[in-house]
């Protein structure tokens, strides 16, 4: 009788030890990968055509309507960090990524019977006319509009945060076969997120400029509920981390109060005097080890131990806030390393928000045609940095990476991966979530140009979009 392989710290849908070969692996991966697609179908287009829905229907001005979409954004980037925190610490990434999609259906649900039924919205008024005088949004109304918005911002920050640690949970970073597929598995998202956004931006954004907001958002609510269809149904196999009590971030900020509280004291000449768990015990199968490095000293004091506890061997049971271990401090070392990276994603989303905002609405005072018959619509143009993605994603993965991994020698899996999968995302997400404080003041200047754009599209002869 062939002997189960069990692996660690994975259990499947019953709550018992997932079994390598049952659970897990690129089958279940792949949905995960689908999910994610269906995900960004649902929501793509809310980011680059909401800004037109909020001028258009619900009357608000450019400035308004265009901070009104960047708060929702960051929002939803930066409770992507909670949501990270309590899939990680309490509730479990499986069940976060269904909550979560089961909220951002309800929203999408929500903005599609708002946009269908007239007494929940504005009357009808051409913001184009300067006589008319258009009614905004408010009331019982608005209250709709932003309960809806904020529920699917808030399901689109669970999937986000919860949904690529899952699609990691399905491969054994130990094994070397499983640690490449799950090398892979990240650029299958983010493959996936442009395929998904193609979609997204061709069919939805039709939708929604040629049959109506309500059959948009009503697109789009399907689509988000296949997705959440598509990921319960692989309940049954998947490989299910089981709630760790703590979370990656939770450890970093550890590690800066510890430092802190040990500034005073002196660090030891020796990094073997730091604090680590004993190699030899049994408990360390499961515990990942990293070797000291010699930088960010200042971070080091965070696993000096108390002069007190060498009399009677490591502490057993330390106060994670006041001692921690040295792959603990080392984990938060190479975060710290990643800020400057961070800091580059803050200016590049800054520029993003523009194409989504102010150029969108410019767009929409431009002439679009292509031909006579073929109109660009404007919320489509994002489609070109995400098409050269769909082409060089692949190419990247299946041919640059062989080749320099052959070449360099580098393995293409590091085993660090999967603990720091999560930073990259997270630099995304806070670089998004800041220009919550920076577009309030980025789009008010910029306003009287949009009303002389708007006053010379008015014209016979408009500027074309290809410019």
């Amino acid at each position: 009788m062939e002997k189960l392989e069990l692996i660690e710290g994975k259990v499947d849908w019953k709550g018992m030890s997932a079994v390598k070969g049952k659970h897990g692996g690129t089958r279940s991966s792949l949905l995960v990968l689908a999910t994610f697609g269906f995900e960004n179908v649902a929501s793509l287009a809310l980011a680059v055509n909401l800004v037109t829905y909020f001028n258009g229907v619900m009357h608000l001005e450019l400035p308004d309507a265009a901070n009104e979409l960047t708060n929702l954004m960051g929002t939803s980037y930066i409770l992507s960090i909670l949501a990270a925190v309590l899939a990680d610490s309490y509730i479990g990434r499986f069940k976060t990524v269904v909550i979560a999609g089961c909220l951002e259906f309800a929203g999408l649900a929500l903005l599609a019977i708002q946009a269908h039924y007239p007494k929940l919205k504005p009357p009808p008024c051409s913001i184009f006319d300067p006589t008319s005088r258009c009614e905004k949004i408010g009331g019982s109304s608005a209250v709709l509009l932003y309960v809806a918005l904020y529920l699917q911002a808030v399901g689109s920050a669970g999937i986000k945060a919860a949904l690529p640690s899952h699609g990691a949970d399905q491969f054994d970073e130990k094994d070397p076969k499983e640690a490449k597929q799950m090398s892979s598995l990240f650029n299958g998202l983010l493959l996936a997120v442009c395929l998904g956004g193609v979609v997204s931006l061709t069919l939805i954004v039709w939708i929604q400029d040629n049959r109506g907001w309500d059959w948009g958002f009503g697109v789009s609510s399907i689509a988000m509920l296949l997705g959440v269809t598509i990921f319960t149904v692989g309940w049954p196999i998947y490989r299910i981390q089981a709630s760790q009590g703590t979370s990656a971030i939770i450890e970093i900020i550890q590690v800066y109060v510890a430092a802190i509280c040990n500034r005073n004291l002196h660090l030891p000449e020796d990094p073997k005097e730091l604090y680590e768990i004993d190699h030899d015990k049994e408990a360390v199968m499961e515990v990942e080890f990293l070797p000291h490095k010699d930088i960010f000293r200042c971070l080091d004091k965070a696993a000096i131990q108390p002069k007190s506890t060498g009399q009677y061997g490591r502490l057993e049971t330390p106060n994670p806030w006041k001692l921690c271990r040295v792959t603990q401090v080392e984990n938060a070392k190479i975060v710290l390393g990643m800020v400057p990276i961070f800091c580059c994603t803050i200016i590049m989303t800054l520029c993003l928000a523009q194409l989504q905002t102010f150029s969108i609405q410019q767009g929409l005072t431009m002439d679009t045609s292509v031909s006579k018959s073929f109109h660009i619509p404007p919320a489509s143009l994002p489609i070109i940095p995400i098409m050269f993605m769909i082409v060089v994603i692949p190419v990247y993965d299946r041919i640059f990476v062989p080749f320099a991994r052959k070449h360099t020698g580098i393995p293409r899996h590091h085993p660090l991966a999967t603990y720091r999968s999560w930073p990259s995302s997270l630099m995304h997400f806070h670089g998004r979530g800041w220009n919550i404080g920076t577009k309030r003041y980025k789009y008010r200047p910029t306003n009287p140009v949009a009303l002389n754009e708007k006053d010379q599209g008015m014209r016979k002869r408009r500027v074309s979009l290809t410019w």
